[in-house]
C-alpha cells in the first residue's frame, strides 16, 4: 500500500500542520565569524556570530537549521556536522556578508567537513584544504638540537649522527625495524643516510649512502632470525624535522589529530594520517540521502603518513557506505548532487563513491548522483569514480589533466571517469583531456561488472591511454557520438604489443582476480569521430572471448605520414558485428579483416585542415558533399531509450537530430553538409580558416597587388601588422582578433579566432 494511500480527515490534517509548524518553530539560523566572532555569543545573528568551529562541534543541529560562515574568513580543524534535516527542511551550511568563499583547512584531521551517519545536508559555497600534519605540533626540530636526547653524535665526521633502533640483547630478536622522519627542510648541500647493523655473526654491515628526501622518509630493515643491533647513520645534523617513529611509535611529535567518538572501531582509517578527504560522509549504521554540494572549491587534498606507500591517499570527496553482509547490515547512499564545483591537487580521486562489505552483492547499490557543471583538474587519481551506483547523470564537467604528477604525493595515474559495478550511467557533454598514467588513463573507461552505461556526446582529447577502453562483465555498455582528437599516445614501456601501449579502441574481459575474465553482453562503440595526427600510433585492440561487440559508423581520420597503425580484432568467441566506418587515410593503418567490412576509405572532409590537429570540437564536423553523409548504418527497432543498441538517441554530438528510419552519417555529425563556417568572405575579399592555430590565408578576387593586415585585439591594441597573402599567428596568445586588411586603396575588418 502506498504511503499516502489513507483518509485524510480534517483533524490529521490539523496534527500534521502543527507538527509541521512546530518542526519549522526549532529551525534556527547560526553565524559564524573567525575576525569578529566569539564563542559565548549566541550566534543567532551577525552581530553575534559564533567564533570556531569546536564550538560548532559541541552543537547538535535539527531539520531546517542553517549554519552561515562569514565570507573570506579562515578556520583550522575539522567540522563534524552532527544532526539530519529533513527532506523539505535541510540542515544548510553557507556563504554570508560577501562573495569570497569562507576557508576551512582541515589541519590534517581526517577531513574538512565530517559528516557520520547523518543525512539530509546541502553545503554551499565553501573552500576547502587539507595537508597539515596529522599530529599535533609541538614545533620543527634539527637532528642536532635532538642529539644526545633522540641521536646519539655519529661515528665520524661522515656520519655525524645516529638513531639507534635496537641492539643485542634488548630483546628485539631481529624484528623488522621501520624508522620514519618527516623532513620539512634540507641543508643546501642534501644529507645521506645508511643503514648500520650487525650480522649473525656480530660483525658490522654498512649499507650504501641514500639521500633523504622532503616530506615523508621510511627506511625499512628486514626480519631476521638472530639478535643484532640497528642504527640509522645521518651525514649532517642540519636536517630539519616534524616527526619521527619507529614501528609504528611516535619518537617526537604530537598525538594524532581526532575528534572524541570519530575515528576507532567505526573507522579504521582513524585520523588523517593515512588518508585525507576535503569532504567524507560515512554511512555505517543506517541508510543516508539526500546531499547537496554547491559551489565548493576543494583543493590540496593530501595525508601525511610515515609509509610512502600511503602518500597519494588524499580525496576530495568521498561518500562511504559500510555493510556487513553476515549480520543483515546493507547501508547505501542516495540522493547526492554535486554542481558548480572544482576539486583539484588531490593525491587520488577527486570524488569517490565507495561501497564496502557489498562484494557479491549485486542488488544494492548507491542511487540518484548527478554531478554537474564540475571541474576535476590536477587529480592524482581519476576525476570521478562510482563503485555500485544506479542512476548516475554526469554531464557538462571539464576533466583536465587527471593522474597528475604535479605533486610528488599524487598517484599519477587516471583515466577522468570510470564507473565500477554500476548501473543505468550517463555521462554527456563533458570534456576529458590531458589524462596521464602509465595504465587506464584514458579520457574515460568503463570498468567490469557495470550495466546500462553510455558515454555520449563527450569530447576527448590528448588522452594518455587512448578514447576508448571497455572491460569485462559488462551488459549493454559503450560509447557513441563522441568526438576524440589525439588520444593515445602512450607508449608500452616494454614494447610488449597490444599491452600497455595507447588504443583508440579497446575492449577486454578482465573482470578481476576471481574469475578473471568475463564476456560482456552487448557491447557497442558507434558513430564517433577520431582524428589522430602523424606523431601518434594508438591501436585498435579486441581481445578473444568478449562476447558480442557492435562497432559502426565510426569515422577514423589519422595523419598521412608517420607510424603505422596496428589494429587486432581477435576471433576466438567472439559476435562481431563491425561496418560501414570510414578510415582515411587507411595506407597508414593496418586494418584487421573484420574492420573492412563495408568499410569507406575517401576523405571525409572534416573542417580540420591543420596535419597536427585542433582542439576544438566545431572543426571535426563534415563539408558538403562528404562520403560520410547518409552513409552510416541503421540504428533503430526499439522505442527503449536505454537500449543503445537499437535505440541511436535521437541527437548527434552537436545537437542534430538522428533518424530512425533512415541511415546516418558516419561519425559524431549528423547534419546534411554544411558551408564552409572556417572561411569568411567580404565581397571579393575571403578569408580561410576564420579559426586556427596558426596560418591564416587570404584570397582577392582578380587581385595580385601587395597586401597589408593590421591585427588588433579585442581591445584595440595593435598586435602585429603584416605583409603578404598569408598571415602567421604564431607568436600571438589564444584570443579573438579583427584583421583590418588593406589593399587596393581599401579597408576590409575581418575577426579570426587564434586557439
Amino acid at each position: 500500500m502506498s504511503l499516502f494511500s489513507f483518509v485524510i480527515t480534517k483533524k490529521t490534517i490539523l496534527i500534521a500542520l502543527s507538527i509541521l509548524f512546530i518542526a519549522d518553530s526549532k529551525a534556527e539560523v547560526y553565524y559564524v565569524s573567525s575576525s569578529q566572532g566569539n564563542d559565548s555569543n549566541n550566534g543567532l545573528s551577525i552581530q553575534s556570530p559564533f567564533k570556531s568551529i569546536e564550538k560548532l562541534n559541541t552543537m547538535q543541529f535539527n531539520a531546517g537549521d542553517t549554519i552561515y560562515f562569514k565570507s573570506g574568513d579562515y578556520w583550522e580543524g575539522m567540522f563534524w556536522i552532527k544532526g539530519s534535516g529533513s527532506y523539505t527542511n535541510p540542515i544548510v551550511i553557507d556563504v554570508y556578508g560577501g562573495n569570497i568563499r569562507p576557508i576551512i583547512n582541515g589541519f590534517g584531521y581526517q577531513a574538512s567537513i565530517l559528516i557520520f551517519n547523518d543525512q539530509h545536508i546541502y553545503i554551499n559555497n565553501l573552500e576547502l584544504y587539507n595537508s597539515f600534519s596529522h599530529l599535533d605540533s609541538i614545533g620543527t626540530t634539527t637532528i642536532s638540537a635532538e642529539t644526545p636526547d633522540i641521536f646519539l653524535n655519529g661515528p665520524n665526521n661522515s656520519w655525524t649522527n645516529v638513531y639507534t633502533a635496537c641492539e643485542i640483547g634488548d630483546g628485539n630478536n631481529g624484528a623488522q625495524q621501520i624508522f620514519s622522519i618527516n623532513v620539512t627542510n634540507l641543508p643546501p648541500q642534501g644529507t645521506n643516510y645508511r643503514i648500520a647493523r650487525t650480522v649473525a655473526n656480530q660483525n658490522w654491515y654498512f649499507s650504501p649512502a641514500q639521500p633523504l628526501s622532503l616530506g615523508p622518509n621510511t627506511i625499512t630493515v628486514n626480519s631476521v632470525n638472530f639478535d643484532r643491533t640497528v642504527k640509522f647513520q645521518f651525514s649532517s645534523g642540519a636536517v630539519e624535522f616534524d616527526a619521527i617513529s619507529l614501528n609504528g611509535q611516535n619518537m617526537y611529535g604530537g598525538s594524532a589529530k581526532k575528534l572524541t567518538g570519530f575515528g576507532g572501531e567505526e573507522n579504521s582509517w582513524g585520523s588523517g594520517k593515512n588518508v585525507r578527504f576535503g569532504i567524507k560522509v560515512v554511512a555505517s549504521t543506517q541508510d543516508l540521502e539526500n546531499f547537496s554540494f554547491n559551489n565548493l572549491y576543494i583543493h590540496d587534498i593530501y595525508p601525511t603518513p610515515t609509509l610512502n606507500s600511503n602518500i597519494h591517499k588524499g580525496y576530495g570527496i568521498k561518500l562511504e557506505s559500510q555493510s556487513d553482509i553476515n549480520s543483515g547490515i546493507l547501508n547505501t547512499i542516495s540522493n547526492i548532487r554535486l554542481v558548480n564545483t572544482t576539486i583539484t591537487q588531490t593525491g587520488h580521486y577527486g570524488f569517490w563513491i565507495k561501497s564496502l562489505g557489498l562484494v557479491g552483492i549485486d542488488s544494492v547499490k548507491n542511487n540518484q548522483i548527478i554531478i554537474e557543471n564540475c571541474v576535476f583538474e590536477h587529480t592524482g587519481g581519476s576525476g570521478f569514480v562510482p563503485n555500485k551506483s544506479e542512476n548516475v547523470l554526469v554531464q557538462n564537467c571539464i576533466f583536465n589533466h587527471t593522474g597528475s604528477s604535479l605533486d610528488n604525493r599524487m598517484w599519477k595515474r587516471g583515466s577522468g571517469m570510470w564507473p565500477f559495478d554500476c548501473k543505468d550511467v550517463i555521462a554527456q557533454h563533458n570534456k576529458f583531456m590531458n589524462a596521464h598514467g602509465p595504465m587506464d588513463s584514458y579520457g574515460s573507461h568503463i570498468d567490469y561488472g557495470n550495466e546500462n552505461v553510455v558515454f555520449q556526446y563527450n569530447y576527448s582529447y590528448n588522452n594518455e591511454g587512448g578514447f576508448a577502453e571497455i572491460l569485462g562483465d559488462n551488459i549493454n555498455c559503450g560509447y557513441r557520438y563522441n568526438i576524440s582528437v589525439n588520444d593515445g599516445y602512450r607508449e608500452d614501456p616494454n614494447g610488449i604489443p597490444w599491452d600497455k601501449k595507447g588504443k583508440i579502441f579497446w575492449v577486454s574481459n578482465f573482470c578481476g582476480q576471481n574469475p578473471i575474465r568475463c564476456p560482456n553482453v552487448g557491447t557497442f562503440i558507434y558513430n564517433n569521430t577520431i582524428f589522430v595526427n602523424d606523431t601518434l600510433n594508438p591501436e585498435i585492440y579486441f581481445w578473444p572471448n568478449i562476447g558480442d561487440v557492435h562497432v559502426y559508423n565510426n569515422l577514423i581520420v589519422v595523419g598521412q605520414y608517420g607510424e603505422i597503425i596496428p589494429t587486432l580484432i581477435e576471433n576466438d568467441f567472439n559476435e562481431l558485428y563491425i561496418s560501414n566506418n570510414l578510415f582515411y587515410d587507411s595506407t597508414r593503418i593496418n586494418l584487421d579483416d573484420d574492420l573492412k567490412n563495408n568499410a569507406i576509405y575517401a576523405d571525409p572532409l572534416l573542417f580540420n585542415t591543420v596535419s597536427v590537429g585542433v582542439n576544438n570540437p566545431q572543426l571535426y564536423k563534415t563539408q558538403n558533399n562528404s562520403p560520410a553523409i547518409g552513409n552510416g548504418f541503421l540504428i533503430n527497432g526499439s522505442n527503449d531509450s536505454t537500449n543503445y543498441l537499437e535505440h541511436n538517441g535521437g541527437l548527434d554530438y552537436f545537437g542534430n537530430s538522428v533518424s530512425h528510419n533512415s541511415p546516418s552519417n558516419i561519425g559524431a555529425y549528423n547534419g546534411f553538409g554544411t558551408v564552409d563556417i572556417l572561411s569568411q568572405n567580404v565581397g571579393d575579399l575571403k578569408i580561410s580558416p576564420s579559426v586556427t592555430n596558426n596560418y591564416v590565408n587570404i584570397s582577392i578576387q582578380n587581385f595580385t597587388g601587395p597586401i597589408q593586415t593590421e591585427i588588433y585585439t579585442l581591445g584595440g591594441e595593435l598586435a602585429d601588422i603584416q605583409k603578404g597573402n598569408k598571415l602567421s599567428f604564431e607568436k600571438l596568445k589564444s584570443a579573438v582578433y579583427f584583421c583590418v586588411v588593406v589593399y587596393q586603396e581599401k579597408k576590409k575588418t575581418l575577426k579570426i579566432i587564434k586557439l
